[in-house]
């Protein structure tokens, strides 16, 4: 999924929300550096290594960037997006609803990589 694919949709969720681009990008981003460091650092493989919002960060993401998380399990960034946008807006039960939604998916995502990926030996997996 792209950057430009998560916005629209969390877009189409949550309309005229009134959350600056720059701070739903800062999100994507922080979303990225939070998998790469606890899921995908620890697994041998590099095919993830050009990817993500983390990397393609400089003050701001282009709609074309590739986010880090592979199908299916890109489907958790519109989810957190919406969470994070529920969130500042204090409308708490809804930032619940995405949040397990979220979750759900990242779960299954840590259980994928460990299935697919070995860990890199002397490396810690934690999730």
């Amino acid at each position: 999924m792209t950057v430009g694919q998560a916005l629209e949709r969390a877009e189409e969720l949550r309309p005229g929300s009134r959350i600056a681009r720059a701070t739903r990008c800062a999100w994507l981003k922080e979303a990225d550096a939070m998998l790469r460091q606890r899921f995908f650092k620890n697994s041998i493989t590099d095919a993830y290594d050009e990817v993500g919002a983390d990397l393609a960060w400089d003050d701001g993401l282009q709609d074309e960037d590739v986010l880090l998380a592979p199908e299916p399990f890109d489907a958790m960034y519109p989810h957190y997006l919406c969470a994070m946008t529920d969130a500042a807006l204090g409308e708490t039960d809804r930032y619940a609803g995405e949040q397990a939604q979220y979750n759900s998916l990242l779960a299954e995502l840590a259980a994928w990589l460990r299935r697919s990926y070995p860990v890199r030996p002397g490396s810690p997996w934690r999730w």
